[in-house]
């Protein structure tokens, strides 16, 4: 199937508007901010010294929250008001659809990120004289989180076009993520194989090797597959939806 990349980026272009346009991503946005920042400042005022493992430990619990509010109205809230119907019925596939949606939240995501590298600046800065910071897992982490943005973002872009209501939508996709979440925080806990599979399936240990700047291809992979599948769900919703 051909994709018209015009027909995408336009309709990335209107999601990212939207988005910008809305008070919930500056909500959201204040939210993840003030709750990394908290637990920065407590290491740095505690131990007299910033650190970038503060980030690495607090802010995939934040986007496990935030992720799914930037994504619950994506289709959702177009599906309530009757807007998803006028945009089903021009010659749009389900797939330029949810890629277009998918890529307009991905530059949300890239820029609430991004911020992030205000505590990686202020942790180089404050840093003791002769030690400094691995600028390599500094960097690693930055891309790891908005990796798991993604992950969790494609995650609820299929709760959103699950329900009408955005609750419902928030509800669903904190739950499939708390599963990818989960998982491998606690996979120790598992017998034998149950645990090595909890530890593929679960985010933590992906992420944790490019936070400390290791470029593995397993985790690449991990990164590209799991928003893949659900995208592709995605898409086999609304095909579903418009038959």
């Amino acid at each position: 199937m051909r994709i018209d990349w015009r027909v995408v980026g336009a309709i990335a272009s209107r999601t990212f508007r939207n988005a910008v346009e809305s008070p919930i991503a500056y909500v959201a946005g204040i939210f993840f901010y003030s709750l990394v920042g908290s637990l920065f400042a407590l290491n740095y005022f505690s131990q007299g010294q910033a650190s970038i493992e503060g980030v690495v430990s607090i802010a995939p619990w934040g986007l496990w929250f935030v992720i799914p509010v930037l994504t619950m109205g994506l289709f959702s809230d177009e599906m309530r008001s009757g807007t998803y119907e006028s945009l089903a019925t021009l010659p749009v596939s389900d797939t330029e659809i949810v890629l277009g949606k998918f890529l307009g939240f991905a530059a949300v995501s890239f820029f609430l990120i991004l911020g992030l590298a205000f505590f990686v600046v202020v942790a180089a800065v404050t840093a003791q004289s002769g030690i400094g910071i691995d600028w390599g897992a500094a960097m690693g982490t930055l891309v790891a989180l908005f990796l798991v943005s993604l992950s969790f973002g494609a995650i609820g872009t299929f709760a959103s076009s699950l329900a009408k209501s955005q609750v419902v939508a928030v509800i669903i996709a904190i739950m499939i993520c708390t599963v990818f979440f989960l998982a491998g925080q606690f996979y120790t806990l598992l017998p034998g194989w149950s645990a090595r599979l909890a530890d593929f399936i679960g985010i933590g240990s992906h992420m944790g090797t490019l936070s400390r700047g290791v470029w593995d291809i397993r985790d690449l992979f991990y990164f590209v597959s799991l928003p893949g599948f659900f995208l592709f769900l995605t898409v086999q919703r609304l095909t579903t939806r418009r038959f």
